[in-house]
Order: structure tokens, then sequence, then C-alpha cells
């Protein structure tokens, strides 16, 4: 939720570039307005960072499709005799990944690639059909497949489309559109051609401030529906104000943090917290875990990184939010970050509504939902669908606003959010068939929760 009145889409977009364009004295050649044009330009300039975006596509779509260079090699040495067997295990074509980085970047995404392929059969697709909960077909370039359903769920860019109005009949899967096809070949963007840009990106980089790449990114978003985006004020607060690419843009580049007056104690202690808390799951350690209403993958990429999982899901309703996630992840784990491997946890994006979660019922260990609940439309519904998916002894893990302190507001007179008392939460929880309440709070607002599925008999 916001901390101050909401802001016009103008604002941000004005904001976001004048940081950039942000300059030490003497750095900057020319008037102030030449630079002011050349920044606007920007914005809208549509190439800023295809070229490493479609690698990482590319990674995914081979992991998908479960074609690998290796395994190929050794389809056909089978039938080749032994003297073509050589020149083939020699030929580098079966084995580079083009993807245009640092240049140990190809080898580490290539290896990763090759374990997860190899690998693929034995590993257990976490997701299931939306409509029948049964297990889907390993997604492919083009997406999954339910086969009783006779559904297919397309993959758009980084991630899975999970939603029921997403469904299309299995043979009328789209081929997956690059959105940045229109952006040229690779080239860079025009403000990273700018002199004064290292510069910026550096201070921009040191404040954590959006950097040259980010904003030309943002500008190929704003210009798909303009008139929508810029015109007015933003929309309504409520879960449709994550949908907007400004909002989802600005989350972890300014909005989260205004969370600190209301008690919040800082993504790196609310990730220590919430691990201590899973790790009470029986059998999630090693296991996937479900980050429900994932925003731009701030804790996501945690979990990830932290290697105590086989898959995190990273899960949302909003394809902005979610774009978001694929750039940090791409940035913070690498292009193969949706890639398994021995000791390494695969991050997985889907959309998916959080009253109609697309798993099995009793198949998860934990369940991780940050400041989100008082976003739901429904929450009865969505801890209910919780409740569900969780295995006996598995565990749910939320943090919330309470009706107190600087937030309060926003929670009265038929606000779309909703604040929760700690009894209350109890409560819900104790209705949806979750026991074993504990919560964390600290003054004035801030409240974690830890709730367990009952074991078997």
């Amino acid at each position: 939720p916001p901390a101050a009145p909401p802001a016009t889409a103008g604002t941000l977009l004005r904001g976001s570039a004048a940081a950039v364009g942000a300059a030490p004295a003497g750095t900057v050649s020319g008037s102030a307005s030449q630079s002011s044009r050349l920044l606007a330009a920007g914005l809208v300039a549509a190439a800023g960072a295809a070229a490493s975006r479609r690698s990482r596509r590319q990674l995914r779509a081979a992991a998908a499709s479960g074609e690998a260079a290796k395994p190929k090699k050794a389809a056909d040495t089978k039938a080749a005799t032994p003297k073509a067997e050589k020149p083939k295990a020699a030929d580098p074509k079966a084995t580079v990944v083009p993807v245009e980085a640092a240049p140990e970047e190809p080898d580490t995404a290539e290896s990763a690639a090759g374990v997860e392929l190899e690998a693929a059969p034995a590993a257990r697709e976490p997701c299931a059909c939306p409509v029948c909960q049964a297990p889907l077909e390993p997604p492919s370039e083009r997406g999954a497949v339910c086969e009783p359903c006779g559904l297919g769920f397309p993959r758009r860019g980084g991630f899975l489309d999970l939603t029921i109005g997403a469904a299309v009949p299995k043979d009328e899967l789209p081929m997956p559109v690059e959105p940045e096809a229109s952006a040229g070949t690779g080239e860079p963007g025009l403000l990273s051609k700018l002199p004064f840009v290292e510069t910026t990106d550096a201070i921009a980089e040191s404040l954590g401030l959006p950097q040259s790449r980010e904003v030309e990114a943002l500008g190929r978003e704003l210009l798909k529906e303009p008139q929508r985006l810029l015109s007015g004020r933003l929309q309504p607060a409520g879960t449709s104000t994550f949908q907007n690419p400004l909002v989802s843009f600005a989350y972890e580049r300014g909005w989260r943090r205004a969370f600190a007056s209301s008690g919040f104690p800082g993504p790196d202690e609310e990730f220590r917290l919430a691990q201590e808390f899973l790790r009470e799951g029986d059998g999630l350690l090693g296991d996937v875990l479900l980050d429900a209403s994932c925003g731009s993958g701030l804790f996501s990429r945690r979990f990830a990184a932290s290697g105590h999982y086989s898959t995190v899901v990273a899960l949302d309703y909003s394809e902005a939010m979610l774009r978001q996630v694929d750039d940090f992840a791409a940035k913070e784990l690498g292009a193969g970050y949706a890639v398994s491997a021995p000791g390494k946890t695969a991050l997985k994006l889907v959309r998916a509504d959080i009253a109609r979660l697309p798993f099995a019922t009793k198949s998860l260990g934990g369940v991780h939902a940050g400041a989100a609940i008082h976003c739901w439309p429904n929450p009865e519904n969505a801890v209910a669908e919780v409740s569900r998916v969780l295995r006996p002894g598995g565990v749910f893990v939320l943090t919330t606003f309470m009706p107190r302190g600087p937030m309060r507001p926003f929670g009265q007179n038929n606000n779309p959010y909703r604040f929760w008392t700690e009894e209350e939460l109890e409560k819900l929880t104790r209705q949806c068939g979750l026991v074993d309440f504990k919560a964390i709070t600290k003054d004035p607002a801030f409240i974690m929760v830890r709730v367990r599925k009952p074991k078997s008999e």
C-alpha cells in the first residue's frame, strides 16, 4: 500500500528519468534542454537490452523443450561408426549456447542448462492444471498442457500463464512471441549511447536508483498502452494497482521502503524470520516452496539464492510484476535462473490467481506470502486455497499490516485494502483448517504469522 497519496503516472515517469540523468557537474555537454530531450527520446527507445533478454528466453526455451546438445550427440553416435563419432564430439556448434554477455557467462549458463536437461526426466513438475488439478506435462517453449482437460496454458516471455483466462485448446498454443522483436537487432538503446551514461548509471546503482537499461525497458512497457497509463491518475488502490508497469517498476525501487514506517524490519530481517518459520515445515527443505503474490520477487530471489529448496515458484497475478522478477533474477542469479542443477535451486515464474492455485491438493510443504493478504480481493478463499495445497505438516508464513499506525486510514471507509488484527488472523486461518498459530509483531503495525496444516493421524 502507498505510504502517501498516489502520484500521477507522469510524475513517476519524470522522476525515473531525472534519476538516471543526474550526472555530476562537468560530465554533460550541451544545454540542459538538449539533455532533457535526449532522455525523453531514450524513454521511448525500444532496443536497450534486447540481446541479453533474448538469450535468457533461448535458455529457458531449451530447458523447457528438453532438447540438450549432449543427449542429441549421444543419440546420433549410436547409429554412427566410431570414425564418425569423433568429429561429432568435437563439433562446437553442438554445445555453444549463444549468450551475448561477459565471456565467462555462456559457459556457466551452458553447463547449468546441460545438467538440467540431462536430469529433466527425474524432475517433478510442481504445477498442476488450475481447472482439474491434474499434473501438467513438462512445459515446452510454447507452454504447458493438461491432457485430461485437453487445455494448454501459454508461456509468455519468462513466465508460464496458469490463469484460467489464459487457457486454450492444447493444439492452439501459440508460439512464444518475442516482445522486443521490433526493437532492432540488439544494438544499444539511445540512453546507453549518451556520453555520460556510464557515470550516471554508476551513481544510480550506488543510490539504488533505476539505471538506463531499466528506464528503457519501462519506456517499452509504456509504449504498449500509453494513453491508459500516462493520462490522469493511477488506478484505484487494490490488486489492479500492481498490474500497472509504473507501479511494478517503482515497487522495489522505493515504494516498499516506506513500509519501514509501519514497523516492517526490512527485507533481510523479514527473510531471516520467514526462513526460521519455514524450517518448521515437514519435508520442506530440499522440496518446492511457493512464494505467493511474489511482487517483484524481493523474497523469491532470496529463497532461491539460499539453496534450501529444490524449486521456488514465484507466483503473481500481475504480468508487469513477473517481468520485474525476470529482470532482477537474471541480474542477481544469472540467465539460467530457471534451470535446475545439483545444489542449485530453480526459480520458476508463474502467473496465477491466488484463489485458484495451480497445485495439486496436499502437494506443497510451504507457502510464503509477504505483505500480500491485505490486497487479496477474497482473502477467505485465498487462505482456504493455501490450506488445500499444503500437505500435512506444511507451513504457511505471511506478513501484513495491522489496523494501526500510519497505514490505518488505508484500511477504512471502503478502501480496497483490508488490515487484520492478530485475533482476526488467528480466526481466519483456523476457519481454513490451519492450526498452531504463532505471530511476531513490531510496532506500530507489522505482523508475521506462521500456521501449520494438521498432521494426519
